[in-house]
C-alpha cells in the first residue's frame, strides 16, 4: 500500500509519492505533508546504528516512497546519488569534545549541505 500525501491548504487532490515529486507545490498553493508518518520498531532502530549512510538512508526513505519506487531501485538511486561523495561516510560525524559533535555536510559534488538533497532529487525526478 502506498503512503498517501495531503496539501496542507486541504484543497488539492490526495497524491502518492510519485505524483507529488512530480507537482511540487500542491495545486491550492499548499504544501504536501504525509497522512501518515512511517514509524520504526525498536528492533528496527537498533538495527540503524550499524548500518551506512546510504543504507539508513534506503531505510528511511523507502516507507515513504512505497508504490512508486521499489526498495530495489531506491537503493540502486540513493547508492548512485551519494557514490561520489569526497569521504567514504558521506556524512561523518567528528566528536569535538564530551558532548558535542560536527556533522559535516561539505563533502558533496559543490561542498554545499544542499548537496545531500538535491543529488537525490535529481535521480528521483529522472526515474520518475
Amino acid at each position: 500500500m502506498s503512503l498517501q500525501y495531503l496539501s496542507t491548504r486541504g484543497q488539492a487532490p490526495v497524491l502518492n509519492f510519485e505524483g507529488v515529486l512530480l507537482a511540487g507545490l500542491a495545486q491550492d498553493g499548499g504544501l504536501y505533508l504525509p497522512q501518515s508518518l512511517p514509524s520504526f520498531s525498536e528492533a528496527e532502530l537498533q538495527a540503524m546504528r550499524g548500518m551506512s549512510y546510504t543504507e539508513l538512508a534506503t531505510t528511511v526513505i523507502a516507507p515513504f516512497v512505497e508504490g512508486s519506487i521499489d526498495r530495489e531501485t531506491l537503493a540502486g538511486l540513493v547508492d548512485a546519488s551519494y557514490r561520489d561523495f569526497r569521504h567514504q561516510a558521506v556524512a561523518p560525524v567528528l566528536q569535538l569534545n564530551h558532548d558535542q559533535w560536527l556533522l559535516e555536510l561539505f563533502h558533496g559534488p559543490t561542498l554545499a549541505f544542499k548537496d545531500f538533497a538535491l543529488q537525490l532529487l535529481g535521480r528521483l525526478l529522472d526515474h520518475v
